[in-house]
């Protein structure tokens, strides 16, 4: 994806002017979804009374369910709201210095990063030794692989200080999804980088905003710079009893067992594609990207309730990205697919 001289469009799956598509491929939401526990709790939620303006409750269950200092908490509206507040914090520090921040974005990529940079001008280089912000995302989206392009400082001894004013963060939006390999990370190298999580899509709960990151060791400054910029109450009371239920042990086994099902889910749909002619390119979470064989009428397929995501504004023109879904929708899709093959064949055999 690049931003240089041209803006940014914004572009997602999910919901659109026709409504929610009933076999919605387009969002990497959990398919086994929601949560029956994680959506009852929801849908108790007090919301006739204010949260707790500094969550204290919250952030030291978030704190204790991945064993850190709670002042390495930040809570945030969403992923995508922390997201342009770090990236205003790159922007004014920089601006203190009379400079312009730079960021490092990966080729393939959610879009908000680079709207994140572009709404604060911040400059994108290809060097992340350069940057001040580096985005990085495991499993990666549209790819849903591992990530692959560190900053050098990463792999320093913990005793070596990272450039000043350098910020990675890792975006764990899929990490619950990934039915396969480990994090490329250390744990040692996971303390010198942003956590960013956001558990609404593992829990199939995505209508709910909340998100949290797990700032680096000895942050504490720029910790307080975020919740500086942060407006009061920025997680609503859905989002906090979400965020409650996403930390105990019976969401937990659930998720894993999903996990379990999505993963035959995957390779049923993928069998199924490569059969149709489709390129499918490696993938460890509950989503991939695939190439058709033939011109795909993404209009026609939304018509009969079928919505896929087109990969171009994630920086793979050609693709699709598909997430992973029950039997009854994938052949939903199939039928539709056998159609265009057939009319392809058809309008070949009469030299169309």
């Amino acid at each position: 994806m690049t931003m240089q001289g041209e803006k940014v469009m914004r572009v997602h799956g999910g919901a659109d002017a026709l409504g929610v598509a009933r076999f919605d491929f387009s969002t990497n939401s959990n398919a086994c979804g929601p949560c029956p526990q994680s959506l009852h709790d929801v849908q108790q939620a007090d919301t006739t009374h204010y949260p707790d303006p500094d969550y204290c409750n919250l952030r030291q269950a978030l704190a204790d369910f991945h064993a850190v200092d709670v002042r390495r908490i930040v809570l945030a509206a969403s992923a995508s709201e922390f997201i342009f507040r770090i990236s205003a914090l790159a922007a004014q520090r920089a601006s203190a210095r009379g400079e312009i921040a730079q960021v490092w974005l990966p080729a393939c990529a959610y879009g908000d990063y680079a709207y994140a940079a572009q709404a604060w001008g911040l400059r994108q280089v290809q060097d992340p030794q350069a940057a001040q912000l580096l985005w990085a995302c495991e499993p990666s989206s549209p790819l849903g692989q591992a990530h692959s392009v560190w900053p050098a400082w990463l792999d320093q001894p913990h005793s070596t200080p990272q450039p000043p004013d350098a910020q990675l963060v890792l975006d764990c939006a899929y990490t619950p999804l990934q039915l396969q390999g480990q994090s490329s990370l250390t744990d040692v190298q996971r303390d010198r980088v942003w956590c960013l999580w956001t558990p609404n899509k593992a829990l199939g709960l995505t209508g709910v905003r909340a998100a949290y990151a797990i700032a680096p060791l000895h942050a504490d400054a720029t910790v307080q710079s975020l919740q500086a910029l942060a407006p009061s109450w920025s997680v609503g009371a859905h989002g906090v009893t979400m965020l409650h239920n996403w930390v105990q042990a019976d969401t937990q086994a659930w998720l894993a067992q999903s996990r379990s099902q999505l993963q035959a889910w995957k390779q049923r749909q993928l069998a199924a594609l490569k059969d149709l002619g489709w390129e499918c390119l490696p993938s460890l979470a509950n989503f991939f990207c695939a190439r058709a064989p033939m011109d795909m009428d993404v209009q026609a397929l939304r018509a009969a309730g079928i919505k896929l995501r087109d990969a171009s504004s994630l920086g793979l023109p050609g693709f699709f990205r598909l997430a992973v879904l029950p039997p009854l929708a994938q052949d939903a899709l199939f039928a539709q697919l056998q159609r265009y093959l057939q009319v392809g064949k058809v309008q070949q055999k009469d030299g169309v």
